[in-house]
């Protein structure tokens, strides 16, 4: 098995460059447009990643590469989104105190809770799966295509 830290690298890179710009897209569409695009970065980051594994693995990933694939790219994404997150309340509760105070009490709010941890759970279950799926058997079906194996 070859080591996936520059993978995870290339994702982390791709995706906050790509985060980017979807946010300055987002700027310019209509919310209900917006609210679709905070997929795209993970999404099209992991394809990205996925085609330069294969050309350079010349093969699909083994099932151990795919689960550690998935959570690592699970992790990264919600971890930088997670510091951005943090990083904007500290930068905005220093012009404004109250974003800092409106924060915490949305946090001991259980219906904005629930409410926020449902939609994190509806993005995030089904960017693991595809990823799953993806660096399994349509990650095969590409190596086989790509490789004639």
């Amino acid at each position: 098995m070859v080591s996936l830290s520059k993978y995870f690298l290339w994702f982390f890179v791709l995706c906050l460059v790509l985060t980017m710009v979807m946010g300055l897209i987002s700027l310019l569409v209509p919310n209900q447009i917006a609210g679709v695009l905070i997929a795209f970065p993970y999404l099209i980051s992991m394809i990205i990643v996925l085609h330069l594994f294969l050309k350079q693995q010349k093969r699909a990933p083994t099932q151990q590469e795919q689960k550690k694939f998935t959570i690592g790219f699970s992790l990264i994404f919600w971890g930088y989104n997670l510091v951005g997150l943090i990083g904007e309340i500290i930068y905005f509760s220093q012009q404004n105190p109250e974003v800092l105070t409106n924060f915490l009490s949305g946090l001991q709010n259980i219906q904005f809770l629930s409410i926020s941890i449902l939609m994190l759970l509806m993005l995030a279950i089904p960017l693991y799966l595809i990823t799953y799926w993806f660096y399994g058997k349509q990650a095969q079906r590409m190596a086989a295509k790509m490789f004639g194996g």
